[in-house]
């Protein structure tokens, strides 16, 4: 009998709080659609405009981006990625951890999603949990998507883990939707992230926040579940296409 109740303890649901980035006004408007799609939920946004969430469920936390943002690469830097692809969101980190401060699990999600119908919610691992969309290495996915990438991720593998071999092992994250869950080493894997991100910035690259998360993740130890966010991943349409103007 106490195993039985131990058991069901240990399954029982961690408190889930969702979150996303939603910064200059075409995000800010698909992420007010985003909250309305899922009113069932707590939110955590972070946005340059907080008063525009007012009358929502959301924690709504002014923010200004560290790295350049959707609206950037149309208006203002032009050329700035050199053909290297859409920009990282690498400011997606601010806001897993500010929902982190109140919730076991975050969950983010682009903002530019809709939801049809919100599942039940399963209970996340420890750790981190991604869509199956990127099921691959770092060294795979480079090899279908920015090949020209690969030097500077190996140079980021010996930066983080002293091994440039580490992309053949770390996965690539797809981060238009996945979950951070604590254990005790979400501040670590942040820290990482954070070194990622800066490391790429100063080698003039504006994507790959997901081969970032992966190496991030293998930092801590994390294994990266691919099974939990199905049925959610399921209920929802992003729409991508990088940047956009209005």
């Amino acid at each position: 009998m106490l195993t039985f109740l131990t058991n069901r303890l240990q399954r029982r649901p961690a408190s889930v709080g969702f979150c996303t980035l939603a910064v200059h006004e075409a995000y800010r408007r698909r992420a007010r659609l985003l909250v309305e799609d899922v009113k069932e939920v707590p939110w955590v946004v972070l946005t340059d405009e907080p008063e525009e969430f007012e009358g929502l469920r959301v924690k709504a936390i002014r923010h200004m981006p560290v790295g350049p943002m959707a609206k950037d690469f149309v208006t203002r830097l032009g050329t700035m990625g050199n053909g290297r692809g859409r920009p990282a969101y690498h400011d997606k980190r601010f806001a897993l951890k500010a929902a982190l401060e109140e919730f076991e699990t975050a969950i983010f999600v682009d903002a530019d999603t809709r939801v049809s119908s919100l599942p039940r919610l399963p209970v996340f691992p420890a750790g981190i949990a991604v869509t199956k969309e990127v099921n691959a290495s770092i060294a795979e996915h480079l090899s279908r998507y920015g090949s020209h990438r690969r030097p500077v991720f190996e140079k980021l593998a010996v930066e983080l883990l002293g091994d440039v071999g580490m992309i053949e092992s770390a996965r690539w994250c797809s981060e238009s939707l996945f979950a951070i869950t604590k254990d005790g080493n979400e501040k670590k894997f942040f820290e990482v992230w954070e070194r990622g991100a800066e490391f790429l910035s100063d080698e003039g690259f504006f994507t790959g926040e997901g081969g970032v998360i992966g190496l991030a993740a293998l930092c801590v130890g994390w294994t990266v579940d691919y099974k939990t966010m199905g049925k959610l991943a399921g209920a929802m349409r992003h729409e991508g296409g990088g940047p956009k103007a209005g």
